[in-house]
Parts: C-alpha cells; sequence; structure tokens
C-alpha cells in the first residue's frame, strides 16, 4: 500500500539526521527536524572530519548537486600519507596515499564540522526546530507517533527517527538494554593555528596526513594539519577557512591521574597532566603541545556502545551514534552515520511509493544497519586496545608488526581497509 504524505520526524540536527533530511527533502518527503541546540553553531568545533568514499556516496546521493559542489569547495587539501611514528618519530609504518583531485569520487573529503553542518542546514530552514530536547515518545492511537519535548512541546508523525547522538533519550525508551560503556581511555586534544613558525616547527609527516605515535606505558598521539588552498580564503562561498594544526593524545584513566570527570577539567589542567607523561616525547611533539591554544582544549572519557541483536521493529528506529556510537580511533563513526542516512532515505522513499511496508522497510535498514555499525564499532575498538597497550611484549608486537607492514605494499592497502 502506498503511504501517501508520508511524514517523517528527525530527532536531532547532526550529521546523520541533516544529511537524511536532505535527502528526503529532494525526494519531496516531507521531513521535519528537531534539535535540542538552540542554533546551528551551539557546541560546535571547528575540528575537521575526513569523509571517506562511503561517507563522499551518502552525501553525494543526498544532497542537491549544489550543495555537492559547494561541499567539495569547502573541503581542505587531501591527505599525502598516513604515518606511525614512535614517540622519538622514529617512522614505524609510512603509507602513501594516492593524491587525487577532490572531484575524484574515491577522494576523501577533509571538512571542517563548522562547514559540513553549515551546508548540510542550506534549505532547510523551514523544516529545522531548534530549542527542541526530545525526551520520550509514545503511540498515538491513529497509528502515527508522537515525540514529547522538553519545553512541553510535541508532535506527531508516521515514523521517528532518533538521530539524537550517544545520550540519546529514545534509545533509552526503545531499547534500554543496549549499553554504552566506559573503555577506561581519556583523551585530550588541542589546536594552533597553521602560521609559518608553526609549520616549521611541526614534524612533516604530521602537515602531510593522518599521524599517529605510540608512547610508553599505553600513551597514545594523534596529530593532523588542516590546509587549504591559498585561494580558499577569498571565496564568498568558504565558511571555515581555518587552517591548523590538531593533536589528541590519550591514554588509561589511571595513567592519566585525572578527576572523576575528564570533562571539567580546565584547559591548564588538561595540558599539564599531558605534558607530565611526555619528558621522554620528542621535544617537537612536547612543542605542539605547549603551543596550543588553551580555549582548544578539550577532555572526555571515551566510551562505545555494546553490540546488540535486532529488536522488535516499531515506527521509532535510529541512526548514527544514537546506536553505534563508537571510539574514536579509527575515523569513521561521522561516515557510518552517514552510511545510515542514505540507507534510510532509500528504505523510506520506498515506503513513500508504495514498494514496501514501513515496519518492514525499518526492520531491514535495522538489521543491516546493526551488522555493519557494530562491525565498525568492534573495528575501532580493536584500534584502540592496540595503540593504548600497556605490556612492553604488546607494544613490541604492534611496532613490529607496524615495520613489517611498512615493507610489503600490498599490505598497507589491507591495513588501511582499501
Amino acid at each position: 500500500m502506498r503511504h501517501k504524505g508520508l511524514r517523517v520526524r528527525i530527532i536531532g540536527a547532526g550529521t546523520g539526521g541533516l544529511c537524511l533530511a536532505q535527502g528526503l527533502k529532494r525526494d519531496d518527503i516531507e521531513v521535519e527536524v528537531f534539535e535540542r541546540d538552540h542554533g546551528p553553531m551551539d557546541r560546535l568545533q571547528g575540528y575537521r572530519l575526513s569523509i571517506s568514499a562511503t561517507g563522499r556516496r551518502a552525501l553525494e546521493a543526498c544532497l542537491p548537486g549544489s550543495l555537492f559542489d559547494k561541499l567539495i569547495a569547502n573541503s581542505a587539501k587531501p591527505s599525502d600519507s598516513v604515518t606511525f611514528l614512535s614517540h622519538h618519530l622514529n617512522r614505524l609504518l609510512a603509507i602513501d596515499l594516492p593524491h587525487r583531485d577532490r572531484e575524484d569520487p574515491d577522494s576523501e573529503l577533509p571538512v571542517s564540522r563548522i562547514a559540513l553542518r553549515s551546508i548540510l542546514s542550506e534549505g532547510l530552514s523551514e523544516v529545522i526546530h531548534y530549542g527542541k530536547k526530545c525526551i520520550a515518545f509514545v503511540g498515538d492511537p491513529q497509528g502515527a507517533v508522537a515525540a514529547r519535548f522538553e519545553d512541553g512541546s510535541s508532535m506527531t508523525g508516521d515514523v521517528l527517527i532518533a538521530a539524537d547522538g550517544a545520550g540519546s533519550h529514545l534509545r533509552l525508551q526503545l531499547i534500554p538494554h543496549a549499553r554504552r560503556v566506559e573503555t577506561g581511555i581519556v583523551a585530550i586534544s588541542g589546536k594552533l593555528d597553521l602560521s609559518d613558525d608553526v609549520r616549521r616547527a611541526t614534524p612533516p609527516p604530521i602537515l602531510h596526513g593522518p599521524t599517529l605515535i605510540l608512547g610508553p606505558n599505553g600513551c597514545f598521539m594523534f596529530a593532523s594539519a588542516v590546509d587549504y588552498e591559498d585561494d580558499t580564503a577569498d571565496d564568498d562561498q568558504c565558511y571555515d577557512p581555518e587552517k591548523y594544526v590538531m593533536w589528541g593524545f590519550s591514554a588509561c584513566t589511571e595513567t592519566l591521574d585525572l578527576p572523576a570527570d575528564p570533562a571539567a577539567l580546565s584547559g591548564e589542567n588538561a595540558m599539564a597532566a599531558v605534558l607530565a607523561l611526555m619528558d621522554d616525547w620528542h621535544p617537537a611533539l612536547r612543542w605542539l603541545v605547549q603551543t596550543a591554544d588553551i580555549s582548544s582544549i578539550t577532555s572526555f572519557a571515551v566510551k562505545t556502545s555494546v553490540p546488540i541483536q535486532p529488536w522488535a521493529t516499531q515506527k521509532v528506529t535510529l541512526l548514527g551514534d544514537a546506536l553505534h556510537n563508537m571510539t574514536p580511533f579509527r575515523g569513521i563513526g561521522a561516515n557510518t552515520a552517514l552510511r545510515d542516512a542514505a540507507a534510510l532515505r532509500q528504505a523510506l522513499v520506498a515506503v513513500s511509493r508504495g514498494d514496501v511496508d514501513l515496519i518492514q522497510a525499518l526492520a531491514a535498514y535495522e538489521r543491516d544497519m546493526i551488522r555493519y555499525g557494530f562491525a565498525a564499532v568492534q573495528t575501532s575498538l580493536r584500534d584502540m586496545e592496540r595503540f593504548h597497550a600497556k605490556g612492553l611484549l604488546a607494544r613490541a608486537a604492534t611496532k613490529s608488526l607496524f615495520r613489517a607492514i611498512d615493507h610489503v605494499p600490498p599490505l598497507k592497502s589491507a591495513f588501511l581497509g582499501r
């Protein structure tokens, strides 16, 4: 039966929710988005996302051509390489990446969160409602589903999409047995403007792409540069041309010796905690931490979702971090959410056309999403455990593995999953 006038309600105006909204609007399906933030830039930092070929295909499928072109124009220079180093800057593994034009469909699109949300929000001003924190959903007597908000208001639709992030209230109600747990790792990050002095002082691999640094006692550091073509900043359509070097330092909670809530830590104290563990690190890496803008430094406890089996499908479903929240150590969370958005858009378009029943379509989407989403969760968790191994034998084995891969080119592509 054709579901005439399908009404889709999305909770959360993040990357996945907005991508889905753009795709549904493109297919003339009624959609509204409800976001707890009071504006599009609330709580939004300028760190970049690396949009992979998977995320790129999802965005191209959902966005109007003009917006996708704008996304390409706002992407930074693609990375030339991925490098693994010791904390003394000794090479463990270096993988050259094909230097592709941004127009190449397989090319990475490094884009800032600010630019991405700005572009994904374009043309949706009439359907995005800010200041709406969803606290619960209820079944409607007419067969629809209603969402209730903290301000006492509510709305109804034929299907409700929880794209409201790792702390999703809707997930807690829909599948209360789904768990998100502490990993025992704390991450601290900061950034510094990419001035000429910073370019000269930054270890060259970091300027060429993601650089992963294995330190002693289970300490790990990630660093990368965000750079743009020289003429980008003069473009009126450029949303966030900030050039910078960012770093992230992570270790076990007891190693960093932080208070119970790392997120409450001041920038000064977080920087001091990192530097206290870097006495034996290369001076250039210590310098990056010491020179970071204090206001940019953030700390958080790393958590991960626990895989679950499919549940009894309702007219409420989940997207992105609302279900398969993962650690940041593989860099695939946003791309997995974009994959969700494209898949869910296809399912809802089929429902709207009368090709499939709503519950049937949602159930098929959920089964597939659970499969690939939690595979990504486990991949990310394995990388986290490998990078933070504290035992001497485990760290030595990891370094030996990287050195072995470094000498066998076919293994390099396999290691990155290409």
